[in-house]
């Protein structure tokens, strides 16, 4: 697993990118072991998933019925879904790769894009802990969410954007990947797994 010093150094390249900064490449290990190390990123994402996920216990809690279960079960299932959000778009990206062309960016979108993955989660952690420390947040930590769900879109786009040779069409079709089917999935398996209120 990556140190918390490594991470620091390649999301430095990210940084870089985002800005539109060549010389962030270089500050990414984007060899095939850069590749793998990079799935690390979900790992140092925990942490704000844990967060997240305190925070939507409670808001399910206080939607259900007194005694509803929500124990370590609960969690578990919280855990399939963002690992699922996460896996979906990277196999989508897979299986769309020769007939979109961009199968010589595919690694360097992949690995640029796990590590952007841990900055994102934590922003997106933040709105979730205004409502555990403050309860009667919830509007303005929506309104919040929204707003880093919108940076988050852009950024990525930008990334990506470096990470494809500035083609914007096929930027937007990887972002679209990476947004879309993990929302629609997420939706699907939070009504399936029962981990939504009603």
């Amino acid at each position: 697993m990556p140190r918390l010093d490594e991470v620091l150094y390649y999301l430095t390249g990210v940084f870089l990118l985002v800005r539109q900064k060549q010389e962030g490449f270089g500050w990414l290990d984007l060899t095939v072991r850069g590749l793998a190390r990079s799935f690390w990123a979900f790992a140092w994402c925990l942490p704000a998933f844990a967060v997240i996920w305190a925070s939507w216990r409670l808001y399910f809690l206080g939607s259900m019925p007194a005694g509803t279960p929500a124990g370590l079960p609960f969690f578990v299932k919280l855990l399939v879904i963002d690992v699922a959000g996460w896996l979906l778009p990277l196999v989508l990206l897979l299986a769309l790769a020769r007939p979109l062309g961009y199968g010589r960016h595919l690694a360097t979108v992949v690995t640029a894009s796990n590590w952007i993955a841990v900055p994102f989660a934590y922003a997106a952690a933040i709105p979730f802990a205004l409502t555990l420390v403050l309860p009667g947040s919830a509007p303005f930590a929506g309104l919040l969410l929204y707003a880093v769900f919108g940076a988050s879109v852009v950024l990525q786009f930008r990334l990506v954007w470096m990470c494809v040779g500035k083609q914007t069409l096929l930027a937007s079709a990887i972002t679209a990947i990476y947004v879309l089917p993990p929302m629609i999935a997420g939706q699907q398996l939070q009504q399936a797994l029962g981990t939504l209120p009603g």
